[in-house]
């Protein structure tokens, strides 16, 4: 479980230099005096405040997200559009992850912030109006779908420094310089799968199959469905594994 403090705990850049430097103080210093409003705003400040290298372009996307923690923050007693607010907040860590894909503190924060969310709200379920799709893993698993276990080859890569992890000195996991070693998959070419209880890749289950309107009714309380029907309200994976519970569905798919 993620705390929504965890989730909402500002970032460092990348680099900065000082005048970056005394910024990132001064926001830091409002988040720490609890002045959530101000620190929004220094923050998104301190986001104009960098070049277009990897470095900058990265720190630049932190610090907006940062800015739109400060603002779930702000809001957090009112619970004023949280989900939207935190959504908003990992998408720019997305963006700073694409300039700077290694970064040991933004790597932890999108997990923490993803984690929240899923955990508090959700993930939505897709449509077109007339059936439902989802591929979340928890679904496919509190239905007892079978996951799946791909056989394949692959070179490896170190993230610090490129080579065969099996020939250079940084060890998986740990963090060189801001940056945290991980053992890149390239060239990767599939060669089988396997159908097995418990996959080792945690989320490559079966997706379960689309849920039409009626099979829809048959599962969702009369005023929920009303709702998703009407498109007054967006489905998400919490609703249906609290339907798949209910309706005692596990092992024997959407039908009663």
């Amino acid at each position: 479980m993620v705390s929504f403090k965890e989730a909402t705990k500002p970032v460092k850049p990348v680099k900065m230099n000082d005048n970056q430097n005394t910024l990132f103080l001064k926001a830091q210093k409002l988040f720490e005096s609890k002045k959530y409003s101000q620190a929004e705003t220094a923050f998104s400040e301190l986001s104009t405040n960098f070049d277009g290298s990897p470095e900058g372009c990265s720190s630049s996307s932190a610090m907006i997200s940062n800015a739109f923690k400060m603002q779930a923050r702000a809001n957090k007693e009112k619970s004023i559009h949280e989900r939207d607010i935190l959504s908003n907040a990992l998408e720019n860590t997305n963006k700073a992850l694409k300039c700077n894909p290694y970064w040991a503190e933004y790597l932890e924060s999108r997990s923490k912030v993803a984690t929240y969310l899923h955990q508090n709200y959700g993930c939505d379920v897709s449509t077109n109006g007339e059936t439902w799709s989802t591929s979340c893993y928890k679904i496919s698993k509190a239905l007892g779908l079978f996951g799946i276990s791909p056989g394949m080859t692959m070179d490896l890569e170190c993230s610090i420094c490129g080579r065969d992890p099996m020939d250079c000195e940084h060890v998986p996991g740990k963090t060189y310089e801001g940056k945290v070693a991980l053992k890149v998959a390239k060239n990767i070419v599939f060669e089988e799968l396997s159908i097995v209880d418990e996959p080792m890749q945690l989320e490559t289950y079966i997706q379960p199959e689309p849920l039409t309107k009626e099979k829809l009714k048959q599962i969702l309380p009369e005023k929920l469905f009303n709702e998703v029907a009407e498109g007054k309200k967006t489905l998400t994976c919490k609703d249906l594994i609290e339907a798949i519970r209910k309706n005692r569905l596990h092992g024997i798919g959407w039908s009663k």
